[in-house]
């Protein structure tokens, strides 16, 4: 899958820019597969929440706008099977 190219091309810039242990890196990547990311990033290349359903999508949607005021739009990731929330 593309995303796994692309989680290799990380792990090898990691290496080759912060000199980081390889057992550090492996244990970044299992830690991100066991999280509820993708590899999309924001605007401030962060790495995007990843929801399993549109459902929860919309219902933390919703608790944002209630809560905070900022309305948000659910849709659905491009690279895996998952939705993201974005500024409307």
């Amino acid at each position: 899958m593309e995303y796994k190219k692309v989680l290799k091309r990380i792990k090898k810039d990691m290496i080759a820019k912060k000199k980081l242990p390889k057992k550090r890196i492996k244990k970044i990547e299992i830690e991100f597969y066991n999280s509820d990311y993708c590899l999309c990033t924001d605007s401030n290349h962060q790495f995007k929440k990843l929801y399993a359903t549109e459902y929860e999508a919309e219902k933390r949607a919703k608790f944002l706008y209630d809560e905070q005021g900022i309305f948000l739009i659910a849709y659905p990731c491009p690279y895996s099977s998952g939705w993201h929330l974005t500024k409307g």
